[in-house]
């Protein structure tokens, strides 16, 4: 049971207002779409400084969707630290129902939004997490179209609930928590440690001759056909889209080769690495050279760090 004192009642009520003045919308801003106190798709003003955008445009809203969908990354956890992870594969920046709103309402902004405006968006998942506990994340960004793409930069990815800030707003009767959001700046780069997964019709956008890994610049029709064919690949798709040409379909066959490749590469390298941890010693009967290049590849795939990639082969080397 959470108690507050006089002071604490008072910071309390003083940190609900700013939340909510720094949550309002500015006089320019229109609500797309918006559900409860944090999920909302919002047309705002663009950055001050930013170029003009290339509003308004006209996009196809499942297309959009399909293209969201089709983003793909890799944490950067390094390899040690991930080293019994049960994900041996990509992860996809948005869920179904998340690319599904942001189709719909990213389309509907384009078309209403003039050259001075960007799309900003929070929105929610629930998934089930550790013991099966419901867990509530947040995914914030900006949308616009520049340069005959469409850029997504994003803000905070998968942020969790602040659990303790949620138990001591509802000791006060207050039913949900209104948290302020990172949508992502065209200037700097938000923390977003993730490697993305190389796809036809998404790149990233070099700022300053480097990629900036939150910033996706997309070309819808082909993302689209991308994930369309990605799912005829796996099986999962209904009919061929159109869109999804013969060089589309080689890059999806391509990219599903390379899942299964790195999800047996990441499996390999976890049983040596039991093996060493637990001094069964049966990967010793592996030579080094072999031991060598599925660390180098690894290493190459930026699956594992500088520093893991020089003390694992510091160690292989020490068994010569």
């Amino acid at each position: 049971m959470l108690s507050f004192g006089p002071m604490n009642i008072l910071r309390c009520l003083f940190g609900l207002l700013a939340a909510a003045l720094l949550a309002l919308p500015a006089a320019a801003d229109e609500d797309l779409y918006k559900s409860g106190l944090n999920v909302y798709v919002r047309l705002t003003e663009k950055e001050s400084g930013a170029p003009p955008n290339e509003h308004p445009v006209t996009l196809n809203s499942k297309e959009i969707a399909n293209a969201l969908l089709a983003l793909e990354v890799w944490e950067k956890k390094g390899f040690f630290s991930d080293l019994f992870s049960k994900e041996d594969g990509p992860q996809r920046v948005f869920s179904e129902s998340q690319a599904g709103t942001l189709g719909l309402y990213i389309a509907e902004g384009l078309r209403k939004a003039t050259p001075g405006q960007d799309i900003v968006f929070t929105l929610a998942r629930h998934e089930s997490g550790f013991l099966k506990i419901r867990e509530t994340t947040y995914t914030a960004g900006r949308a616009f179209y520049a340069d005959g793409r469409l850029n997504v930069i994003l803000g905070d990815f998968a942020r969790p609930i602040d659990r303790f800030q949620e138990r001591a707003y509802q000791s006060s009767g207050i039913s949900e928590v209104r948290y302020y959001f990172s949508h992502g700046k065209r200037s700097k780069a938000s923390d977003f440690k993730f490697s993305v997964m190389p796809k036809a019709g998404i790149e990233l956008a070099q700022v300053g001759g480097k990629a900036r890994s939150d910033w996706f610049r997309i070309d819808v029709p082909t993302a689209s056909a991308t994930y369309m064919a990605e799912l005829q690949q796996a099986g999962e798709g209904e009919e061929a889209d159109p869109k999804a040409s013969a060089a589309v379909q080689a890059e999806a066959a391509r990219l599903a080769a390379e899942r299964r490749e790195l999800r047996l590469e990441m499996a390999r390298m976890r049983k040596e690495m039991r093996e060493l941890s637990g001094g069964e010693g049966g990967d010793r009967a592996r030579s080094v050279e072999e031991r060598m290049q599925t660390l180098n590849a690894l290493y190459e795939k930026k699956l594992i760090t500088t520093e893991e990639y020089e003390a694992k082969r510091k160690e292989i080397l020490g068994d010569i």
